[in-house]
């Protein structure tokens, strides 16, 4: 019962039964290890954490591309009120960047715990 996946919904269905382990093709050939339950929330959590920290940079990048433009608009007050914004966004960001760092730094730590 190793049929393809032929539209999108059954192709995250699929992968949905393969990564949790139920499907009995999976099973079939795939040697489950000894991991526990807190191991696997723990590396599921250092991943979520990349996909978190990746998509923040991908907000940092806009700001920047939006301070570039901002500096090209003509109207002085449209820049004064927008600049201190965009910068306030920014740290908050950078904040939240360090935060997801540590996040992942004890993570790291607990998982030979585990």
């Amino acid at each position: 019962m190793t049929s393809t996946p032929t539209s999108a919904g059954h192709a995250a269905a699929s992968v949905a039964t393969i990564r949790d382990g139920l499907s009995e093709p999976a099973a079939a050939n795939i040697i489950p290890l000894p991991f526990s339950r807190e191991r696997y929330l723990i590396v599921q959590t250092r991943t979520d954490c990349e996909a978190l920290r990746q998509n923040v940079n991908v907000v940092v990048e806009c700001i920047a591309a939006l301070k570039d433009f901002l500096e090209r608009v003509d109207d002085v007050s449209v820049r004064e009120e927008f600049r201190p914004q965009l910068d306030r966004l920014n740290e908050l960001l950078l904040v939240r960047l360090d935060q997801l760092s540590a996040a992942d730094r004890l993570l790291r730590e607990m998982l030979p715990y585990t």
